[in-house]
């Protein structure tokens, strides 16, 4: 499977998880303006703002896969015939010592 066969799933889980993550931090802040701070539900929602954002960073290592994968294919793409060629059939050199 290519890499980029996922990315529409990874982009969406990251949307998702930001998603969560901004939400959590409006209950956050809603709380303290609101002068009635709560210990246990604020680092309950500040626990879910990490494991959000820790989940959003899992898909944007993802995502910059699949822009290695694009990449790639867009070097090879622009390869003249003779180079494609050369690079398929030259034998590498490497020196051993």
């Amino acid at each position: 499977m290519l890499a980029d066969d996922c990315a529409p799933s990874h982009a969406v889980s990251l949307a998702e998880a930001l998603s969560y993550a901004h939400s959590y931090a409006e209950s956050l802040s809603r709380m303290v303006a609101e002068g009635k701070p709560d210990a246990d539900k604020a680092a309950h929602l500040a626990q879910g703002i990490r494991n959000m954002l820790c989940a959003a960073a899992d898909d944007l290592d993802a995502l910059d896969d699949t822009q290695e994968v694009i990449d790639a294919v867009a070097d090879i793409q622009s390869l003249s015939d003779a180079q494609l060629f050369s690079v398929i059939t030259d034998t590498p050199t490497s020196e051993i010592s």
